[in-house]
């Protein structure tokens, strides 16, 4: 079975934008201020996904598209405006960012009350993506307590704030990294899969067993520009019980939860 992750994008974000409305009646308007260094495609990409939903819950987003010659003091002083911006609910630096700017993220005690993103130590947010497979999850009415779960990658965007996430859940995963001895034998025995790594056919039929729940959350584009995930879903339909498409999976959902998360830090920034 395909899992629709549009449609279930459009119920949390339907939900939202009631909230919203809440809010609007107070004088408030949900504000996310994103910082992009570069022209990275697919970064500008992800900010448009992030602007329609923002738009379609009625929430606002300020974009600083910056040069990639950009100083880190400059850098800097746009943080702390943001931090300080009682009208900026939330932001985010859309990653990859330049390896000279990079240390600022951690070191430069960006305000986490405002981190939607949910990178910084102590965050009161959850990282996006890892709530976007809970609510997949949830969605195929998977139980994953006694389930066998595997995490493929350990990324900080991806793997590794899923992994944490599904432990506080309840679940022990097993994560597969360049390493990791057996994989084949590991994903052969898994009832969940959750794919991080971006590459073709990283899953195919031969590894993986009958019934088991696929979401890929890794992406990459062919030559013609198309995204894929990390398996082919014409390779693995009639093995898995239910599986994330690409597009039209994971992504829609992580978009929305970064919308869950931004409605929170208003609240949170607001008092309530």
């Amino acid at each position: 079975m395909l899992i629709d992750g549009k449609a279930i994008a459009d119920q949390i974000l339907a939900t939202l934008s009631n909230d919203v409305m809440t809010l609007k009646k107070r004088g408030i308007t949900p504000t996310l201020a994103v910082i992009l260094v570069g022209d990275d495609p697919a970064s500008l990409a992800y900010i448009k996904q992030k602007q329609k939903a923002a738009d379609f819950i009625g929430a606002r987003v300020v974009f600083s598209h910056l040069s990639s010659a950009i100083s880190k003091a400059n850098f800097k002083k746009l943080v702390l405006e943001y931090n300080n911006d009682p009208n900026i609910h939330g932001f985010i630096i859309q990653r990859p960012v330049p390896e000279n700017l990079s240390h600022i993220l951690i070191y430069e005690k960006m305000n986490k009350n405002k981190d939607v993103d949910g990178f910084l130590p102590n965050s009161p947010f959850s990282v996006p993506v890892a709530i976007a497979v809970e609510e997949i999850l949830q969605n195929a009415k998977c139980q994953t307590l006694n389930a066998k779960c595997v995490v493929i990658g350990r990324g900080e965007t991806a793997g590794k704030p899923i992994a944490d996430h599904l432990t506080k859940l309840g679940c022990t995963p097993t994560i597969i990294h360049s390493q990791t001895p057996n994989p084949k034998q590991i994903i052969k025995s898994a009832d969940i899969i959750i794919s991080c790594v971006g590459k073709e056919k990283v899953i195919t039929s031969e590894n993986i067993k009958q019934g088991v729940i696929l979401i890929s959350v890794g992406i990459w584009r062919d030559l013609e520009g198309k995204l894929h995930g990390d398996y082919d879903e014409t390779d693995i339909e009639n093995k898995a019980s239910c599986y994330t498409p690409t597009p039209k999976g994971v992504g829609p959902v992580n978009v929305a939860c970064l919308m869950q998360n931004l409605i929170k830090a208003c609240m949170l920034n607001k008092g309530g």
